[in-house]
């Protein structure tokens, strides 16, 4: 959380405050689909992500050789998530986790590759499978693709290599911070998804609000409307005169306050979104 300043206001972390294109909504239209960098799951690399849902069915992570052998597909089925792969056309390794994933509740997502072994983590639950095959890394040549495929792949099934993909569900909810080797995957480019959790509601922030997805959830920011409250529509502060400061918030000043000149500098110095809370 963030750093708490005097008497009690809370100042945000810059680490609180995601990326536009981190935070995602997948709306479950037919062709939705996301596209990332190509992950090279070759050896030992791993990816990651944050997921929230209600659907007990949908696709989340798709990638292969594009056509030849090797595959990765994640989905949700019955509301738990499943794991298959191959290399070397083996015959597909599968893992299915205990966790139920929709809750409606976030949930963090770990995929680890290491040669011939994929382990699955959701949350704390962790669990691994081992592929027969006769070559021990993963080839990898398409991007990788979040809550569904292309058209163009769905149409020339030649480069699938996995061609049941096609009649998965595609995802329905919300996916943040993506991350390949621990280090953000910038989204390439995307159809029916919705790339910040502030856009899924309209109008959320009242009064000239700000919206910011902080911790995987969109909140306004009221402090420079002189409104309050979840939407920044409970009415109007008073008592307290304000300051705006441009694209940093607003100052209140301590009306009779016993704190010296030199204190008071030290306030507006320090905290330019500072507001008495009291």
């Amino acid at each position: 959380g963030g750093t708490i300043g005097l008497f009690g206001a809370q100042r945000l972390s810059i680490s609180q405050l995601q990326p536009f294109w981190a935070s995602m909504e997948f709306t479950g239209a037919e062709g939705q689909w996301a596209r990332f960098p190509m992950w090279n799951a070759c050896c030992e690399s791993e990816m990651s992500f944050n997921m929230k849902t209600k659907s007990s069915h949908g696709l989340l992570v798709y990638f292969d050789d594009e056509g030849f052998c090797d595959f990765l597909e994640l989905l949700i089925h019955n509301g738990k998530l499943s794991l298959r792969f191959s290399i070397f056309c083996a015959e597909p390794a599968m893992v299915l986790t205990n966790t139920t994933v929709n809750d409606s509740q976030w949930h963090t997502v770990t995929i680890k590759r290491n040669f011939k072994n994929t382990t699955l983590m959701v949350d704390k639950e962790v669990k691994w499978v081992e592929v027969k095959s006769k070559r021990k890394d993963m080839t990898v040549f398409s991007y990788l693709f979040l809550g569904g495929i292309p058209p163009e792949l769905r149409s020339v099934a030649l480069r699938l290599t996995l061609a049941a993909v096609k009649d998965q569900v595609p995802f329905t909810g919300w996916i943040t911070d993506v991350k390949v080797n621990k280090t953000d995957s910038a989204l390439l480019n995307s159809a029916g998804v919705i790339n910040d959790l502030c856009s899924a509601v309209a109008n959320m922030c009242l009064n000239g609000g700000v919206c910011n997805v902080i911790n995987h959830e969109p909140k306004c920011d009221c402090s420079q409307t002189g409104y309050q409250g979840k939407d920044c529509s409970d009415g109007k502060i008073s008592g307290f005169p304000f300051i705006p400061l441009p694209g940093l918030g607003l100052l209140t000043i301590l009306v009779n306050s016993p704190l010296s000149k030199q204190q008071h500098n030290m306030i507006f110095d320090s905290f330019p979104t500072f507001r008495e809370v009291g």
